[in-house]
């Protein structure tokens, strides 16, 4: 008998939140809501036919993380549960990016989980997210200055990542703990108002209820109808045109002539595909979108997380930083030659390059390129004759082809002193092109990350 919490089972069978077969991991804290979580699905996952396993996240917070990750691991063992524990230094991780605990939290907690999805081929992973959470999460946004994106509070389903409480009320949840002897370890930072959620939830929500007791109620209501007209606008973005890699992704300017309310969504369609939403406010996104309709070429934002809008040609791109290019050199050689954040050169020698050189693949005459060429990337004084003539500094060149600037820096080229050969996946220099006399060739194919 899963007594108050019927509602559950309906909503993860409306949601499509677990499917039969799946490979399901809990979060759990040792708190009342995560515990009874774990009961919940633990008590359904047989003839359900799903499998659970439960992980817990020490966050060397508190003087107590230890023993919290010790009970979780004893009940674990008593049910039968498959348990996982991992241990995150957040004080250290919040003191090295200069943020606040609970956001170093989150992120740890949830760099953890990804692990754990990884290693363990999980389908879904539960979080124990309940009404209450989802207010409280609505009025935060608002207050950070979300538009309706964060307004629309937390789905039922992110990714892998699903919330089977989400409509179920927290007095529902301490119910449902209390009929079935559910054992849980009190969370004495729940009651630390420094943070703006116990704030949120220990005063403000409380201070609220005295005056419209539906107030909860009310404000999920109004995440829902939030969430209706922003799926609505997200439709209307057409994100193919997007150019995606591992550091950044690039938006075509022409979709800033929309209006605003899809502009915005462009922009944060940006930000998901690089992962990279989280802490992105609504002055971020006007900042971005100011950025790509009036800033010159080359001109850049900074964003929180590491992240920076540069403006590049005919696009937007969102950057992850990365590390400072490090100039290295290469040997030239035949195999494969990989370039740290920026791919791999693979090279081939063949006298059938004409097939090569139809699927675009840079070719190069054996004989025209001397044998103390070297693969590197650009230094002051390089020169680049082109291809069909023409010789050019190789700045200049690289400006010619619109290649940005953050990038310039990163691209192998193949060189003898201040002499360029070619530009890795942009163009070989005249001075080695092929033609009717060459005999064999080297191909090159570029691989990016």
């Amino acid at each position: 008998m899963i007594e108050n919490l019927d509602g559950v089972i309906d909503y993860i069978i409306e949601n499509k939140l677990i499917a039969k077969g799946d490979k399901v991991g809990v979060g759990v804290s040792g708190g009342q809501d995560s515990m009874s979580l774990l009961y919940f699905l633990s008590s359904i996952a047989a003839e359900a036919g799903f499998s659970i396993v439960a992980v817990h996240v020490n966050h060397k917070i508190r003087p107590t993380a230890r023993k919290e990750a010790t009970f979780v691991a004893n009940f674990c063992k008593k049910h039968g549960i498959d348990f996982v524990g991992l241990t995150v230094d957040v004080p250290l991780f919040a003191k090295t990016n200069k943020m606040g605990l609970e956001q170093a939290s989150r992120v740890k907690r949830y760099e953890a989980f990804d692990q754990i999805i990884a290693k363990r081929k999980l389908n879904r992973f539960a979080t124990a997210h309940h009404q209450s959470d989802q207010a409280e999460t609505i009025l935060l946004n608002i207050f950070r200055g979300s538009g309706t994106a964060g307004a629309s509070g937390m789905a039922a389903k992110r990714g892998p990542y699903i919330r089977p409480f989400l409509e179920t009320a927290k007095s529902d949840i301490v119910g449902y703990s209390y009929r079935m002897q559910i054992p849980y370890m009190a969370d004495e930072s729940n009651e630390d108002n420094t943070f703006r959620r116990n704030f949120l939830r220990n005063q403000i929500i409380p201070a609220l209820q005295q005056e419209w007791r539906n107030v909860e109620k009310n404000i999920i209501d109004f995440g829902k109808n939030c969430r209706s007209d922003d799926d609505y606008l997200n439709s209307l973005v057409d994100n193919r045109s997007f150019q995606l890699a591992e550091h950044h992704v690039r938006i075509p300017l022409s979709l800033f002539t929309y209006p605003d309310a899809v502009v915005s969504r462009v922009v944060i369609s940006g930000f998901e595909k690089l992962g990279a939403r989280d802490d992105i406010e609504k002055k971020h996104i006007e900042l971005v979108a100011t950025l790509a309709r009036t800033g010159e070429n080359g001109s850049k934002t900074d964003l929180p997380g590491g992240i920076f809008a540069i403006k590049e040609y005919e696009y937007l791109a969102i950057v992850r930083k990365q590390t400072q290019a490090v100039t290295k050199v290469y040997s030239f050689k035949i195999g494969r030659t990989a370039f740290a954040e920026y791919g791999a050169i693979n090279v081939s020698k063949t006298t059938a390059f004409r097939d090569a050189i139809s699927r675009g693949l840079m070719a190069i005459d054996v004989d025209k390129l001397p044998r103390n060429a070297k693969w590197r990337t650009r230094k002051e004084g390089d020169m680049f004759t082109k291809f069909g003539g023409g010789t050019k500094n190789l700045n200049s060149y690289m400006i010619d082809k619109k290649i940005p600037t953050r990038l310039r820096d990163r691209i192998p080229v193949l060189a003898v002193g201040n002499d360029i050969f070619a530009v890795a996946g942009v163009e070989i220099s005249e001075k080695v092109k092929v033609d009717y006399e060459t005999i064999e060739a080297y191909v090159v194919e570029v691989v990016r990350d």
